[in-house]
């Protein structure tokens, strides 16, 4: 009897294990959906210029921790192997949900014209542009109004009839809009002229920090302030105030640098790295996205921080002109021709 019971029981164990199975291999099997994938082009001066670069990086880590996606960012060598790169990530997918291009510099500009989709594609996004005729999403950060700041700051740290500016690259626009604010602030504040120079015709003054290092030791003997936009080269002109600090003064440019220098009176803020991110969550979203956007001085995006040392001479006086600043800066873009 006991035998007949435990035969019975293991076929009806049989017979429910069978039963499992089969329903088992009747379902469909599970799916798991890829993360989506953000790909950026960093300009091609690279990482490490402890400025705009890794500030965009900075902002794009924050957004893969928030939102949670793949990563992959180059920085390539020239515009040859760009076009190279994007048109691989456009061979693998370029699903307007799955993949995300980021062209994080101006440099690229005529890649984006190139290769870009002939009709709207808001999957991707091109970096500090004034152009209106793109197919894809792009902003600009527009510097004349936070440079005007900095000319104010500037005289009236030195009182000098003169100054010189430094920028990476002759005819880049943003570059050129700077030297026109920090030119028009300086003599707003009382000062005579700013003398303009320049270490590249070509996006590699981007990255010559010994050159910038060079020219710093030939105007500190003329002009007690250098105001220069150079991305990484900045940091030549550092270097050679911690080398000699009783030169001259300069400024920070894109972040907060007060850090690398105690002849450093303020810092250009430029959040590139907020920005992207806000646009990284609005396309993992699926929010429409503005086809051309400008950040100005009033869209407190852009600012300059006066560093510590010198508050409390200086911060007031730059608070006083913010509103001159942006007025001025609504002037000048108004003169400015259309792309």
């Amino acid at each position: 009897m006991k035998k007949a019971k435990i035969t019975l029981f293991l076929r009806i164990s049989l017979a429910i294990t069978l039963l499992w199975l089969v329903s088992a291999c009747e379902k469909e099997p599970s799916v798991t959906t890829p993360e989506p994938t953000v790909r950026v082009l960093i300009a091609s001066s690279g990482l490490g210029d402890l400025s705009y670069n890794d500030n965009i990086l900075r902002g794009i880590l924050q957004a893969q921790q928030e939102f949670h996606f793949q990563l992959e960012y180059v920085s390539p060598a020239d515009n040859k192997e760009a076009e190279q790169i994007v048109r691989s990530w456009q061979a693998e997918g370029d699903d307007p949900r799955s993949y995300y291009t980021i062209l994080a510099a101006s440099e690229y500009e005529d890649l984006a014209r190139k290769i870009m989709p002939e009709t709207s594609a808001d999957n991707y996004l091109m970096f500090d542009t004034k152009a209106d005729n793109l197919t894809i999403p792009t902003f600009h950060f527009t510097g004349y109004g936070v440079s005007f700041l900095a000319g104010v700051a500037a005289y009236t740290q030195t009182k000098a009839e003169k100054a010189a500016y430094i920028g990476g690259q002759r005819h880049e626009s943003f570059i050129e809009d700077c030297y026109a604010g920090f030119r028009d602030g300086y003599k707003h504040a009382g000062g005579k002229d700013v003398v303009e120079l320049y270490l590249s015709n070509t996006q590699k003054g981007f990255a010559m920090p010994k050159r910038a290092y060079i020219m710093a030791d030939s105007l500190y003997r003329l002009y007690p302030f250098i105001y220069a936009m150079a991305g990484n080269s900045n940091n030549g002109i550092y270097q050679y105030l911690r080398d000699y600090p009783a030169a001259g003064y300069t400024a920070g440019v894109d972040t907060d640098q007060s850090d690398y220098s105690n002849r450093i009176i303020g810092s250009m803020i430029k959040e590139v790295g907020r920005c992207v991110k806000d646009y990284i969550g609005a396309w993992l979203r699926g929010e429409e996205l503005p086809m051309r956007k400008w950040y100005t001085l009033e869209s407190g995006f852009m600012n300059f921080q006066i560093a510590g040392p010198y508050k409390q001479e200086l911060e007031s006086i730059v608070e006083e002109n913010l509103q001159t600043a942006i007025d001025k800066e609504k002037e000048y873009e108004k003169t400015m021709p259309a792309n």
